[in-house]
């Protein structure tokens, strides 16, 4: 009886381990790169349109990065002229395993985390930005530069 007992209790014990997987942590970590170069907008009154594209070359990530989210960071180096007021309306980007661009609303103080379209994309390689914007004005004419933008890619691997 107590050998039936104890046999019993020694199988569910080597069922149980044998049932039980074993997890995989993912690490996680992240780039900033500024760019070296300006993306500029210049509109007619009332007028929407694209900024030029600016790039980010994103190396020495581990090659099994993919991205979790992006942060489009334009904050510094913003001028603007002329009669008009541009509203800076969405960023887009992409990287140059994404055929198209995807795109999120411009972000509070010029600030721009984006999900949508860019999780699981390998994190390395090349990223292009522009933006676009409306000259909201009557008066006539303006433009809009954000020199030096940064780009953060948070990834796991």
């Amino acid at each position: 009886m107590k050998f039936t007992k104890l046999f019993s209790f020694l199988l569910v014990m080597v069922m149980m381990f044998s049932f039980t997987t074993s997890t995989t942590l993912a690490a996680s970590s992240s780039k900033t790169v500024t760019s070296r170069d300006t993306m500029s907008l210049s509109l007619a009154k009332q007028a929407s349109g694209d900024s030029n594209v600016i790039t980010f070359n994103f190396s020495g990530l581990p090659s099994d990065a993919v991205v979790t989210k992006v942060v489009v960071d334009a904050n510094s180096g913003i001028t603007y002229g002329g009669n008009g007021a541009i509203v800076s309306n969405r960023v887009h980007i992409k990287n140059e395993s994404m055929d198209n661009y995807t795109f999120a609303p411009w972000g509070s103080l010029n600030k721009t985390e984006i999900t949508t379209g860019v999780i699981g994309k390998p994190a390395a390689g090349t990223w292009s930005i522009y933006y676009n914007g409306t000259n909201v004005s009557t008066l006539g004419s303006a433009w809009k530069s954000y020199a030096s933008p940064k780009l953060t890619v948070y990834y796991s691997y």
